[in-house]
């Protein structure tokens, strides 16, 4: 069974525009291993760029430091990361 990847337009508090698109479960998987410590807790530094690399797709190449504000880059992560796992 193939999933077709599923695709959410998002507008921040601040009115910027992004789409989301999710990824495969094994991809996913991989994000949360490569940004997850030995504790089991997320480590910000390499997910928000993991999530803006592979979830994040318009505007597309941002990084994390594309945005005004650390507000910004968290609300934008953390909806791309509710997305995928919706």
């Amino acid at each position: 069974m193939t999933n077709k990847p599923r695709q959410k337009e998002f507008t921040s508090h601040k009115e910027n525009k992004y789409v989301f698109q999710s990824v495969p479960n094994s991809t996913f998987l991989e994000i949360m291993d490569n940004c997850t410590n030995e504790d089991g807790k997320p480590i910000i530094s390499k997910l928000y760029p993991s999530v803006l690399e592979h979830i994040v797709v318009q505007p597309n190449g941002l990084n994390v430091d594309d945005f005004e504000n650390f507000n910004e880059l968290r609300e934008v992560c953390e909806n791309a990361l509710t997305f995928q796992q919706s």
